[in-house]
């Protein structure tokens, strides 16, 4: 009986390095893409919508056979991050999370939450329509769904939110305030975020520092009359950017 065990269990592993080994060159697309798409977004929607396929397309050809969800995921004890995801999954997430966090401003939690559960229910779903569940011998097994999960909460809720917006083609409200202040934030790495800081406006009833490209930072000046467009979204989820 052990003999039969360890050959099932040399032969899911190999399986796995196989499955994974054949995906390579989806892993190196969704680096370059996602490289593409934090430094030169251009152009912006359709290098979105393919960033937002990826995970889907490599779940759909690594599941061709049904393998196990493990095969995702792959686990080096000697490296500080121990479980490692499929790049195809993780490298398009923390890309859309970081564009989303330079383009836009939003206005409502409850509505990211609402739209972004419900996008992370349906990939975990698709998930499940082309992958086995992990067998309860792998001692891993917590660690590695727990890996997945996260990676599909950090996709699905930054999805979300870009689709939103990037796509949303709703007349703006418009609200006419003065900018007061403007200052550059550094990171620790050496990062830039550039903020233009305006008096309250429609229902926001404090002075906020509003994000703003780093181009169209010297564009604006202390007491310069600027317009704040405010829209619904295309999801639900309200946002707003600033202007001249």
């Amino acid at each position: 009986m052990r003999t039969i065990k360890t050959n099932k269990t040399l032969k899911n592993t190999t399986s796995k390095v196989y499955t994974l080994h054949q995906l390579d060159w989806l892993e190196y697309v969704a680096l370059g893409l996602s490289l593409w798409f934090v430094f030169y977004p251009k152009p912006y929607e359709i290098l979105l919508v393919a960033l937002l396929l990826l995970p889907f397309v490599g779940m759909f050809l690594n599941g061709l056979h049904k393998p196990s969800i493990a095969s995702l995921v792959e686990v080096d004890y000697s490296a500080k991050e121990k479980y490692d995801v499929a790049d195809f999954i993780d490298v398009p997430a923390w890309a859309i999370v970081l564009r989303v966090l330079m383009d836009y401003e939003t206005d409502s939690f409850i509505a990211i939450l609402t739209a972004g559960t419900v996008a992370l229910v349906g990939i975990c779903l698709f998930l499940l329509v082309t992958h086995q569940q992990i067998s309860d011998s792998n001692k891993d097994k917590s660690w590695i769904y727990g890996s997945i999960v996260f990676s599909f909460f950090v996709y699905s809720y930054s999805a979300v939110v870009a689709v939103n917006c990037t796509f949303d083609n709703s007349e703006p409200k418009v609200y006419e305030t003065e900018v007061i202040d403007k200052h550059i934030s550094r990171s620790r790495k050496g990062g830039r975020s550039y903020y233009v800081k305006v008096k309250p406006w429609g229902h926001h009833y404090d002075a906020e520092n509003i994000r703003v490209s780093s181009s169209e930072y010297d564009l604006y000046h202390i007491h310069d009359q600027v317009v704040v467009d405010y829209k619904e979204g295309l999801l639900g989820i309200p946002w707003y950017y600033l202007e001249k």
